[in-house]
């Protein structure tokens, strides 16, 4: 079994919340700086970037897997994983028909930046990307999963976080992997879900110095996009653990 360095939760540019400097080689450089060698983009609600960093990660021996940090007409938010990049752009196509299309104004809410794999502004994404969806919880879960795809909950002890945001995680929301964003309450979290689920903290960076060492590891057999969505669902052996 291979213990394998992940970080699954990066933004880019195209993020409004995000700095301009999370470029492709930018991110790639400091993700390799840290011994990362599986991350996943997940810009809020669209997925433009992806394939540029998706070619520079290649290019600096790190997978990369497809992803999407989408928000839920709760305010939920919710990292969506693929195994293809069509999978994700199919996605994607059913998240941006569900989200009202509000003209973004870059002076207010932030840039959404579309970039190459050159590190170079290719364009900007017309509308607002920080509105919530109007698909709730369960809906976007099931397209996800229809899809292939694997959800975890983002940054469950903070805004946003599906036990921030309602108070409580029922069995029929129950999710084999969920993102913390700080280990020091994982024991008080563990006891608020159901089941027994297994965690993840990854950097959500959204400038270059947020990007971490390694806070987990993905326990799996070979080093490929399935393995990790596997590990994700904590089946057939495969699971994370955090360090």
């Amino acid at each position: 079994m291979l213990e394998v360095p992940g970080d699954l939760h990066l933004h880019s540019c195209l993020s409004p919340c995000a700095d301009i400097t999370m470029l492709p080689g930018e991110v790639a450089g400091r993700l390799a700086a840290r011994g990362i060698q599986v991350a996943s983009l997940t810009d809020h609600n669209a997925a433009c970037n992806v394939p540029a960093f998706q070619r520079v990660f290649q290019q600096r021996g790190i997978l990369s897997v497809p992803g999407m940090e989408a928000t839920t007409a709760e305010e939920v938010h919710l990292l969506c994983y693929f195994e293809t990049t069509g999978a994700l752009w199919k996605f994607g196509r059913i998240l941006l028909a569900s989200y009202p299309r509000i003209i973004n104004d870059p002076e207010r809410f932030g840039y959404q930046l579309v970039c190459n794999e050159r590190d170079e502004f290719v364009g900007q994404f017309p509308f607002l990307l920080s509105v919530a969806s109007l698909l709730s919880l369960e809906e976007l879960r099931e397209h996800v999963e229809q899809l292939g795809g694997v959800v975890v909950p983002s940054h469950l002890d903070r805004r946003f976080g599906l036990l921030y945001q309602l108070g409580i995680v029922t069995s029929d929301m129950e999710f084999p992997t969920y993102e913390v964003a700080h280990k020091v309450n994982i024991e008080k979290i563990a006891s608020k879900l159901p089941g027994h689920p297994q965690f993840v903290s990854n950097s959500d960076a959204h400038n270059l110095d947020s990007i971490s060492p390694p806070r987990y590891i993905l326990e799996i057999e070979e080093l490929t996009v399935h393995e990790v969505l596997m590990a994700l669902r904590h089946e057939n052996g495969r699971g994370v653990r955090l360090l």
